[in-house]
Formats: structure tokens, C-alpha cells, sequence
């Protein structure tokens, strides 16, 4: 079996600096890196302390992103605004490994040429939880 570590997780607001903000004031997690992702229709930002990245807050930049699209669909009393968690990033050693166990056990895989060392796990094959996987990158040294 593949190693599989967790990466990271998104969080979806409808407006960042008031969500930024507000994981300032609980648990005083600063901005640590930009995202700006045009293809997606998303920006974001990676927050976190002094170990690092903990989390990344996105918004959507249009009507017709997919973010949008999701937080309009799921919003309602349990979900205000559509906002909470959006997406689950998990690293693994061997993405095409775990790519065809996962799709050999009936779940449904998105991939993209642009992003060879992604894939999405969509949220309707895995109990609504969207996952990426993230090629775990060749550490320096490793023949």
C-alpha cells in the first residue's frame, strides 16, 4: 500500500480577508503565500504559524467557477454562505499506484494534462469529500 500522508486542507469563504481574519483572531494563523489560480476561477491563500502552512483559504473570483458553484449548491443551514471545508490534499509516494486502487474500487478520478502530478478524487465517489493527491516529490539525494 502507498504511503499516503495528509498535505494540507481548503476552506472555502465566500470572502477571504473577512475568513483570513477570522483564523487570525481563533488561532492565529497569518498568511504565509498567495494563490492566485485564474484556471480554477479561484484565489486563495496558504495560512499557518511558524512550522508552516497549515491551510489554504479560497474564494471565488467568478459566477462560473466551480467553487462558486459548490458553495452556491451546498449552502443552506447547515452550511451558511456555502462556506466550510471544501478539499482534503493528500500526498502519496505512488499517485498512479493509488490512482488505480482507488479506481479499481469503484471510485472516480479526475485528472489533467496540465498537472501531471495531480489527481481529484471526485466528492460523490468518496461520501462528499473532495481529495487530492500530490505526487510526493523525489527528495534531494534519493537514487
Amino acid at each position: 500500500m502507498a504511503d499516503i500522508r495528509h498535505h494540507y486542507f481548503s476552506v472555502a469563504v465566500r470572502d477571504l480577508e473577512a475568513g483570513m481574519k477570522r483564523y487570525e483572531e481563533f488561532f492565529g494563523l497569518k498568511p504565509v503565500g498567495e494563490i492566485l489560480e485564474q484556471r480554477w476561477g479561484f484565489r486563495g491563500v496558504m495560512l499557518g504559524n511558524d512550522e508552516g502552512a497549515i491551510l489554504e483559504m479560497i474564494s471565488p473570483m467568478s459566477d462560473d467557477s466551480a467553487l462558486k458553484r459548490f458553495m452556491d449548491m451546498r449552502e443552506g443551514d447547515a452550511y451558511p454562505n456555502g462556506e466550510g471545508l471544501y478539499l482534503v490534499g493528500m500526498q502519496v509516494d505512488d499517485l498512479e499506484g493509488t490512482v488505480q486502487r482507488i479506481e479499481a474500487s469503484g471510485g472516480r478520478i479526475t485528472r489533467e494534462t496540465e498537472s501531471p502530478n495531480l489527481a481529484w478524487l471526485h466528492p460523490l465517489s468518496n461520501g462528499n469529500v473532495l481529495v487530492e493527491l500530490i505526487q510526493k516529490a523525489e527528495e534531494q539525494g534519493e537514487a
